[in-house]
């Protein structure tokens, strides 16, 4: 029981201070989304990734390939990382397909010192099919400004209480200058154009009304206990005037 009181306790001290950070997700049970390991309250976007042993901003995935978490600091260089190496994948096959047609038509006289040409044919096929899959599903997230931990769990916001998967989502153009940033030609360069700051980020129209429906009610219902007041006030008052007299 005394563990549960101080869970709560927890709690509750972790969302006051949360009122006060700019941080529009919470968890599915409404509470500020804490990292018990970092010691801290983790911004929108951001995950703790169990192989780093660090929470990091906007985490996509952690990929094996780099040996790194892939978030808001590179995401941008994990995608041309993908691009170069579909037209890598494309340059090494156009040039060994001289050497595969000819070993098909003059596959009794091919030089077998050549062999390895036609392995690097078929790898570099299957290498560039597997990589060209995962370029298309990036940018398809990147166009819809989402990352793939939110395409499987959508975040939860706090102006609605439910999940959305596009309450990041501004608009392919607006959504594709997140990540690399307002000047294309610097696009294909591999430096840092991403724009915000990785703790904050724009919101989608539909989250952007419902916080102000929100901010409104809000302030209704401040104003609503203030005019209580002032009546319960007035009312007292009016009590101590007619008791004097």
């Amino acid at each position: 029981m005394q563990i549960s009181e101080s869970e709560m306790t927890k709690k509750t001290l972790i969302d006051k201070k949360a009122k006060d950070l700019p941080i529009l997700t919470r968890t599915s049970s409404g509470n500020a989304r804490y990292c018990d390991r970092c010691r801290c309250i983790k911004p929108d976007r951001a995950h703790h990734c169990s192989i780093c042993e660090t929470c990091v901003l906007k985490m996509d995935h952690h990929c094996p390939w780099v040996n790194n978490c892939v978030g808001f600091s590179n995401y941008k260089f994990f995608i041309l990382f993908l691009f170069y190496a579909v037209l890598y994948s494309i340059y090494i096959c156009a040039t060994s397909l001289e050497y595969f047609i000819k070993f098909w038509d003059q596959i009794q006289t091919f030089q077998a010192g050549k062999f390895h040409l036609l392995l690097l044919f078929f790898v570099s096929i299957m290498f560039g099919i597997s990589v060209s899959t995962l370029l298309a599903y990036h940018i398809y997230l990147s166009s819809k400004n989402c990352t793939t931990l939110e395409s499987f769990r959508a975040p939860i916001f706090i102006n609605t209480g439910l999940e959305d998967k596009d309450g990041f989502n501004l608009s392919t153009s607006e959504n594709l200058k997140q990540i690399f940033g307002t000047n294309w030609r610097k696009a294909l360069i591999p430096i840092f154009t991403s724009m915000t700051d990785g703790v904050t980020y724009p919101i989608s129209v539909k989250q952007s009304l419902a916080a102000s429906n929100q901010n409104y009610n809000t302030t209704n219902m401040l104003l609503l206990n203030e005019r209580q007041a002032l009546n319960s006030r007035n009312r007292s008052f009016e009590e101590i005037r007619i008791t004097m007299e």
